[in-house]
């Protein structure tokens, strides 16, 4: 990057770069980023994944097997749970994508908003099926 990168900062009217704000969701979390992260690197989560990946050999969503990218993906999103791998109807494999997915369709900060999310997309769907479905008479 050059001097006159403006990655990492935002200008002001009259052209002054100033640091970018960085704004937190997570400031009062009782679990930081890396605190998950040193919990995800222990022996106790390696072994907890490795018997939940014994258990589930395909991803729920698409029915793919899954990649080496898999997440174990936590169902609780209760920070100060995190850590609680007691239950393991609390968790699922799934793929790299499919977890993005999931993640972009439910907020923890309004948990239902997913049903209207998924409402306005079914009819998208819906249509790219029947505009892609070639009819039995033309195959």
């Amino acid at each position: 990057m050059g001097p006159n990168s403006t990655r990492g900062t935002r200008m002001t009217r009259v052209g002054r770069k100033l640091p970018r704000k960085r704004v937190s969701a997570r400031k009062n979390s009782k679990s930081t980023q890396a605190e998950k992260r040193k919990f995800r690197a222990s022996r106790e989560w390696k072994e907890f994944r490795d018997r939940m990946r014994e258990k589930q050999k395909v991803d729920p969503v698409t029915g793919q097997k899954l990649t080496r990218m898999a997440n174990l993906h936590h169902k609780c999103l209760d920070e100060a749970k995190y850590e609680d791998i007691s239950d393991e109807d609390n968790f699922v494999f799934v793929n790299h994508l499919t977890h993005k997915v999931i993640h972009f369709f439910f907020s923890k900060s309004n948990p239902s908003q997913w049903r209207e999310r998924w409402e306005r997309l079914k009819p998208i769907l819906e249509s790219m099926e029947k505009i892609n479905t070639v009819p039995a008479s033309e195959k």
